[in-house]
């Protein structure tokens, strides 16, 4: 019985997190590996970077300075990966009576997906109250985070099969956080440094016959997220997401920045 309860309980955390693509490859122009290639090169490029050989007994001064100097150049190309890409598998959840699928934009396991360059920062700069089902107070200091749905700076569709985008938030402890104190007459000035995402979630619009053709596609079905890759942070900063039929280039709606 307790056996059973945890094995329960471990399954409702893991439903209660963002949606997990593990490790997916990372596309830079003709190649896709996975983010530990990338990791290992970056880190021998340093270790290479960092050693400092003897001179040669037939090396001038200079010969050695200029050998020196092509051991510390090119890390940063192996640091920083423009124009990278991520493919996650797309794996539909529709609601019927509602006419509307609902979407989690994934995260890694090996790196961290940011999204903020899509999502608007529109916390206000104070709170005369804060909502109770979006606050939480960090004792014992007077701090609170504070939650609320994600909402995307710029919204492309296909509206022959989605006809519009609703932010959403799963449970109370998701979607877009910052931090608020307690100033003087109990009013809440937020710390404007603090802007994190939890998860974004959104509902899409979409009448059940287009909704059943977009199951017809489902394998082919992927969110395809362009950004730049910060290797030794671990993290992808996402700059595009589109939700591609990858077999015929079709996109059924896009995230992009302003």
């Amino acid at each position: 019985m307790r056996t059973h309860l945890i094995m329960l309980l471990l399954g409702a955390l893991v439903l209660a997190g963002p949606a997990r693509a593990a490790d997916p490859l990372i596309r830079s122009g003709e190649q896709s590996r996975p983010f530990a290639s990338y990791l290992e090169q970056y880190e021998r490029c340093k270790a290479r970077e960092e050693f400092t050989p003897p001179r040669g007994e037939y090396e001038t001064q200079e010969e050695y300075r200029l050998r020196l100097e092509r051991l510390r150049v090119g890390c940063d190309r192996h640091r920083l990966i423009q124009d990278a890409q991520l493919r996650v598998p797309v794996f539909l959840d529709y609601q019927a009576d509602q006419q509307r699928f609902m979407f989690e934009l994934p995260q890694a396991d090996a790196f961290r997906i940011h999204y903020q360059p899509l999502i608007w920062d529109d916390f206000p700069a104070f709170l005369g109250k804060l909502p109770r089902d979006k606050w939480h107070v960090d004792d014992p200091t007077a701090k609170a985070s504070v939650y609320k749905e994600c909402q995307p700076r710029r919204v492309v569709l296909n509206e022959d099969f989605i006809t519009r985008v609703e932010p959403f938030r799963a449970d109370s402890w998701r979607g877009c956080m910052t931090y608020y104190e307690r100033g003087e007459e109990f009013a809440w000035r937020r710390d404007e440094n603090t802007f994190y995402i939890e998860d974004v979630t959104f509902h899409a619009r979409a009448p059940v016959d287009r909704a059943r053709l977009l199951k017809e596609q489902e394998k082919q079905l992927y969110f395809v997220i362009d950004g730049s890759l910060k290797v030794p942070e671990r993290e992808f900063v996402a700059q595009r997401v589109r939700l591609r039929n990858t077999a015929t280039d079709t996109d059924f709606l896009q995230l992009l920045p302003e």
